[in-house]
């Protein structure tokens, strides 16, 4: 029984050493193939293909290198019919004056007014003829006459009774003495003056000299000064008599 048992141990084992040897074999061995169709000799067979060796792994495509694009422009209105451009005015080489000031045109009608009343005292030291006809042009049409309202009519009758009592006269305006008041836009001014005089009637042989000073209202139409009231006093007076020079008249 143990004999047996023996012997088939044995025979297992040689079997498997026969299997292990056959298998080294079989890997050694170089496998047969059919022989060319002309009778040469045997070709070896062709080499197996080799293993595929694994993929690498898939990259995300990479996109080409972009184009440098222009920026768009936007699309551009068709152009419109040109309108005739009408051509600059010419540069006028100088500009007008601008208006004066308040207080500009108060200064220039103070300065006109006193020059006004210079040339009223200048009338009065002209001849007769000539001072009355200068009356209808300094004094306006009704006049506030030494406190009373006077038409330019009645004024004028009086000024002539006086250059008839007195038909030589001097009057000079002292230039420290004067003083004019203009309201804010100019229109009126007050003028008040001192003034000398020498007044003769070589008829009756009387000569008066002494200073007075007077008080003119002068109101502006447009640019001219006219009289509007009138007020005199006389500050000082000396009356003397003298002899009258034979064939003289002011008259």
């Amino acid at each position: 029984m143990q004999a047996r048992r023996l012997l088939t141990s044995s025979l297992i084992l040689v079997l498997l050493g026969a299997d292990s040897g056959s298998t080294t074999f079989a890997q050694e061995a170089r496998s047969w193939v059919d022989p060319p169709a002309n009778g040469g000799a045997p070709q070896a067979a062709p080499a197996a293909p080799p293993a595929a060796s694994p993929e690498p792994p898939r990259l995300p495509p990479v996109s080409p290198t972009p184009e440098v694009r222009q920026p768009v422009q936007p699309p551009q209105a068709s152009p419109q019919p040109s309108q005739p451009v009408s051509p600059a005015p010419r540069t006028k080489a100088a500009e007008p004056r601008q208006s004066p000031s308040w207080d500009e045109r108060r200064l220039a009608r103070a300065e006109m007014a006193k020059n006004f009343a210079i040339e009223y005292l200048s009338s009065w030291s002209a001849r007769n003829d000539v001072a009355l006809e200068a009356t209808a042009e300094l004094y306006a049409p009704r006049v506030l006459f030494h406190g009373r309202t006077v038409t330019l009519e009645r004024l004028y009758r009086e000024k002539q009774r006086f250059v008839r009592r007195w038909p030589e006269r001097e009057y000079r305006p002292r230039s420290d003495a004067m003083g004019v008041l203009c309201n804010p836009d100019g229109s009126i001014c007050t003028v008040h003056a001192v003034f000398d005089y020498t007044a003769a009637n070589p008829k009756r042989r009387q000569i008066s000299e002494g200073s007075g000073a007077v008080r003119l209202i002068v109101e502006f139409i447009g640019e001219k000064p006219v009289i509007v009231a009138e007020h005199s006093t006389l500050l000082k007076q000396t009356r003397r008599r003298t002899l009258a020079l034979e064939g003289t008249s002011n008259e």
